[in-house]
């Protein structure tokens, strides 16, 4: 936290970062968000003072959406809050309070967006509201993810590679919902056929410890990089660099970490969850593998290094696929402008 500034400018636009309470443990969430809403009402009510809007929009339903709909209300505006995955998905099911309360957000918000059409179809059972769900992809900046113009090798030495080196590239937080120790371990399978494979990862977590002592034991400390967490617009350079990204979760929205890739050109296997089929184009774009399986990770693996212009194939198509699909930033910018606007008519004409 020290190291988040309390306000910065950000193209031309304030951002501030409110402190507040939270309490350890896992088990007193609703008093964290509590100590949320009120910690952020008074910095919203001020920026009010000084220049009046319309909308509050939260991301996420936990804990963003419950407080954003207070403060609303406090306010008396309309109310947006975007469902990202880990709050439904996640949050929600750790009890009862939780699951209820995540419920009230959705039915009584007045828009919710989803970010992909799987979990509004969750969103849709936890309400019976079919209606009231809008699904807006996120997009990728496929000009800060573009390899077209990078030399692969030249990019491996960069980053401390030799060129021989094949990369194994998992970007995120290294926990185990991300399917971290499904991919080690299956990375331990296939290392002695590929001897000059190398797997990545790029990130913090708290099984950051756990995964180094399972590559210990498996004696792959050599043959397994823990690279830290990197700037996002370093990304782009390990992106590159890699022969194929891997992302192995139990419970994804659309993630940002496959589209970067997908727009860099690079081949993916992913646990095929969420809304993640809805990216990925099977056996087209990437490779879709069943969540918590290991057997299914080493066969896509093998597939794709014992056929590395099947990979290159893949990644171009996957670059299309964005194109394709217009998951870009305006896109998505475009597609919420339309919502706070409907919002707003809705709202003038009920007065």
């Amino acid at each position: 936290m020290g190291r988040i500034p309390r306000q910065e400018c950000f193209d031309g636009v304030e951002i501030v970062y409110p402190r507040f309470f939270c309490l350890p443990g896992g088990r007193l969430h609703y008093w964290n968000m509590l100590f949320m809403f009120l910690a952020v009402y008074p910095v919203i009510r001020n920026i009010n003072h000084s220049g009046m809007f319309n909308v509050i929009h939260a991301y996420g339903v936990l804990p963003a959406g419950f407080v954003g709909q207070l403060i609303a209300r406090k306010l008396n505006v309309v109310s947006v809050a975007t469902a990202i995955g880990s709050d439904i998905n996640v949050l929600a099911r750790k009890s009862n309070s939780l699951l209820a309360r995540t419920k009230s957000v959705l039915v009584n918000t007045e828009q919710v967006v989803a970010v992909s059409k799987a979990l509004a179809l969750i969103a849709a059972k936890l309400t019976g509201l079919n209606s009231n769900i809008k699904v807006i992809y996120e997009g990728v900046d496929t000009g800060m993810f573009d390899a077209g113009f990078m030399d692969r090798n030249q990019l491996k030495r960069k980053l401390g590679f030799s060129e021989d080196k094949r990369i194994i590239l998992f970007t995120g937080r290294l926990v185990r919902e991300k399917g971290v120790y499904e991919l080690l371990k299956a990375f331990s399978h296939i290392c002695g056929k590929y001897p000059e494979t190398v797997l990545v990862f790029v990130g913090t977590g708290q099984e950051k410890n756990s995964l180094l002592e399972l590559a210990e034991r498996k004696g792959l400390q050599e043959r397994i990089i823990f690279a830290g967490e990197k700037p996002h617009a370093e990304l782009v350079f390990w992106y590159t660099a890699s022969e194929v990204v891997v992302l192995l979760s139990y419970n994804e929205g659309v993630p940002n970490v496959l589209k970067e890739a997908m727009s860099c050109c690079r081949p993916v296997i992913a646990a095929a969850t969420g809304g993640i089929p809805e990216l990925v184009v099977d056996g087209k774009s990437g490779i879709l593998v069943e969540p918590g399986s290991v057997a299914e990770p080493v066969r896509a693996l093998e597939k794709l290094l014992e056929n590395p212009e099947l990979g290159v194939n893949m990644g171009m198509y996957a670059r299309q696929v964005l194109w394709q699909r217009n998951l870009d930033w305006t896109r998505t910018a475009e597609a919420y402008h339309q919502v706070y606007l409907m919002l707003l008519q809705k709202q003038k004409k009920s007065k």
